[in-house]
């Protein structure tokens, strides 16, 4: 994950090619709930003063050009599964996935676009918005039902770019601590 960005602009056509390629994800019943709300220029301002995130980055990671919010949309999918192929399992009601799949698609998509800005050589910082995010996405126009999923910052790293945070201070788990095989 990219802490520092450099300023510069990302072509606006290459961010557009790698969110329609992201999007083709795996989709529950090809539902296809999940949006990614790209800002860019003045926007991007707007989204670090209305979440207060610009009290806990630093400028290096506000510098990145690119704010991608994933979104996940519950109507969707309920819609989907009340249709007549996938109508008789109750998922017409969200309360009753297990798994809300809405949120597991979109992580996908996610995981697709931040393979795809490392593919182009890109800097990609993926986090969560932990403050105002309704107020946000109500500022953007997302209808009241759509879930935002966090953000993922793209721009270019900046040279003096260095890993940091958890995964200096703690090792990774052992293979053998978190796959396992016929039982647990």
């Amino acid at each position: 994950m990219t802490r520092t960005f450099e300023p510069t602009a990302l072509d606006p056509s290459l961010v557009d090619e790698m969110v329609d390629l992201a999007r083709r994800a795996p989709s529950a019943g090809y539902s296809q709930g999940v949006h990614f709300l790209v800002l860019s220029g003045p926007t991007v301002a707007d989204f670090w003063r209305i979440t207060g995130a610009d009290d806990w980055f630093d400028d290096g990671v506000m510098a990145a050009p690119v704010l991608v919010l994933p979104l996940a949309d519950p109507v969707a999918y309920t819609s989907r599964y009340a249709e007549g192929d996938k109508a008789g399992h109750g998922l017409e009601v969200a309360a009753n996935w297990e798994v809300p799949f809405w949120l597991t698609d979109a992580a996908m998509a996610t995981q697709n676009l931040l393979l795809l800005a490392e593919d182009h050589g890109l800097g990609a910082l993926y986090f969560g918005i932990f403050r105002n995010a309704r107020a946000l996405l109500d500022h953007l126009g997302v209808p009241e039902h759509v879930l935002q999923v966090g953000v993922v910052a793209l721009g270019h790293r900046a040279a003096g770019d260095v890993p940091s945070g958890s995964p200096r201070s703690r090792p990774r788990r052992a293979a053998a601590d978190v796959v396992h095989h016929q039982h647990w």
